[in-house]
């Protein structure tokens, strides 16, 4: 059977296509696949799920969605599953338990091992990751600081709901996100993570040169590809 890699995404549906595209970039930076044949069989579902940017997550519905989501890749034997979605590793023991032992990586570990020597990190997330603290957690035990802020949570907020209804070309997203960083320097950041899959896209189109930044999503697939990798060395 040849090894493929169960992509749970649609979270939010804006998001798939881009994640997509990082992991056939990934494939072409870390063994140069060229054709067809070079890149992994993908099983990929757009999951829709009851999440809304501002307002509390219900935790049962959410579960159970994943569940299903999860259950779906287990079906057609998937060897690897990645879920780009932050909100998502809330509940990720869920996930693990709906797995039936097929490796789930967690987003938050892919994309602490690319951060660089910046102590103070603004994660630019839902209220719904940030309050779950799974990133401030492992900041804080690899020595970092997590800062923020309500205004720039605020403004998180706005830009994740603006993305979903308007997309990532609208001139008040452009706006949003660029009152966003200057609000995350404001609170003392060094570094960004991106911890929305929503807002990674805006960092092709709309790049900027005022803080480094780690792209949770990026990290996310760069792993899935380096598992993959592993695999067509040793066949």
């Amino acid at each position: 059977m040849p090894y493929s890699i169960g992509v749970l995404a649609g979270m939010g549906p804006r998001s798939t296509a881009p994640f997509i595209d990082m992991l056939v970039d990934e494939c072409q930076k870390q063994y140069g696949a060229r054709f067809d044949i070079d890149y992994p069989k993908m099983h990929i579902i757009s999951l829709p799920t009851p999440f809304f940017p501002d307002r509390a997550v219900e935790d049962a519905a959410m579960s159970a969605a994943l569940r299903d989501g999860i259950s779906d890749l287990v079906k057609v034997g998937v060897n690897l599953i990645v879920v780009p979605c932050n909100v998502a590793h809330c509940y990720f023991a869920e996930m693990q338990e709906a797995s039936a032992g097929i490796p789930v990586l967690h987003i938050a570990d892919c994309a602490l091992e690319r951060l660089a020597a910046a102590e103070n990190i603004a994660v630019i997330a839902t209220e719904a990751t940030l309050d779950a603290g799974f990133y401030q957690q492992r900041l804080h035990l690899t020595g970092k600081r997590c800062v923020s802020s309500e205004p720039l949570r605020a403004s998180t907020t706005r830009l994740i709901a603006l993305i979903k209804q308007n997309g990532f070309t609208d001139p008040e997203v452009i706006t949003q996100w660029r009152a966003l960083i200057s609000l995350a320097q404001e609170a003392g950041a060094q570094a960004l993570l991106i911890a929305c899959t929503d807002i990674s896209p805006l960092l092709k189109s709309h790049p900027q040169q005022l803080l480094p930044i780690v792209d949770t999503a990026a990290s996310l697939a760069e792993a899935a590809i380096r598992g993959f990798a592993s695999s067509r060395s040793i066949r």
